[in-house]
């Protein structure tokens, strides 16, 4: 199954449409199979007691959480734009919701192919409501799920049917350090009778890997233009040079992986083998109408002959023909014995 790798520009277009746009354009060439946005109405987000977390004081400096988030938000009719953007260039437009508002503006307006709950909005009852009439694959992250609350959540989202849920392992640290992934969570997911994923905030692409070594059928990184841009996320996302670099190296992991199933040698080893491998070959002249015996034998290469491990098929038998020395023996040459 191929993985479903998930480009995450998030607020990494800081509020500007033609920026947003040219994610999509270079994203389009990476080969991943979507690129997601964020969108969010911040009055309906934030009370006037919201603050930020550390990391976003320390990308984002001293404006508000609320100006933070107004400064990165696009419209309605800019994600209308980006979603057909998207379409045209053959690339799947996705987007998180922050509030039930813009849930319903993305489902019902542009009908996004695929919901993806972020970490920060799984206690959002009116919003998982909502989602549990609605029958499109949810993308759950669990940045900030224990299992016993991921249980609650599913049960919510599950009230109305069962819904085609695949739960992604994500840390809700930016950056998340690789002493904090516990991959052993993939394995509770499973055990749930779901699909796994991974969204991944560490800084470098040896997590998502190991992840897709591990079942992970959908991968999500942050991308941007550029890490020095002022905004919360750009300092932890990767470059667009290292996303392209990072989609290569999973598509060739799943290559990897994908072989274990195939029992059989491919051409190239096939050919390999022939060279490389050993045959029962003649260490003199055999005469036409002899007793082949061991000290008849020797084992050479190449492997186009009769295996070695074989060998006491042949001892005993008769030479059909005269074998010259240094040859190797194949079974139209020999017969049993009278």
């Amino acid at each position: 199954m191929k993985t479903y790798i998930i480009a995450e520009v998030g607020p990494n277009h800081n509020g500007s449409l033609s920026l947003a746009l040219k994610y999509v354009d270079l994203l389009s060439k990476s080969g991943a199979d979507a690129v997601k946005f964020q969108l969010a109405k911040p009055h309906k987000v934030y009370s006037l007691d919201a603050f930020k977390a550390k990391y976003q004081k320390k990308n984002d400096g001293k404006r508000s959480i609320i100006e933070m988030s107004k400064k990165n938000q696009l419209s309605y009719s800019d994600h209308i734009k980006i979603s057909k953007y998207a379409k045209r260039k053959g690339i799947d437009y996705l987007c998180s919701a922050f509030d039930i508002q813009s849930l319903k503006f993305l489902v019902k307006t542009i009908g996004v192919k695929y919901i993806k709950i972020p970490s920060g909005e799984v206690f959002d009852i009116n919003m998982l409501k909502y989602l549990s009439k609605i029958r499109k694959k949810i993308f759950l992250s669990t940045g900030m799920l224990e299992n016993k609350d991921l249980k609650k959540v599913l049960k919510v989202l599950n009230t109305n049917f069962k819904k085609k849920i695949i739960i992604l392992y994500c840390i809700s640290s930016y950056p998340a350090k690789p002493h904090q992934i516990n991959f052993s969570r993939l394995d509770d997911f499973k055990k749930m009778g779901y699909e796994t994923g991974f969204s991944d905030h560490t800084v470098s692409q040896n997590a998502s890997l190991a992840a897709l070594t591990l079942g992970a059928r959908v991968i999500e990184k942050h991308v941007t233009i550029n890490k020095k841009l002022k905004g919360p996320d750009h300092k932890f996302s990767l470059s667009l040079k290292d996303f392209n670099k990072f989609v290569l190296n999973l598509r060739e992991m799943e290559k990897i992986i994908s072989n274990k199933e195939k029992k059989k040698f491919d051409m190239n080893t096939q050919e390999i083998i022939k060279v490389s491998r050993k045959s029962i070959v003649s260490s003199r002249l055999i005469k036409k109408n002899s007793k082949i015996v061991l000290s008849d034998l020797e084992y050479k290469r190449p492997g186009t002959g009769i295996s070695p491990l074989e060998v006491k098929n042949v001892i005993g038998k008769i030479a059909r023909v005269n074998i010259s020395e240094n040859r190797v023996i194949k079974l139209n040459m020999i017969k049993k014995s009278n």
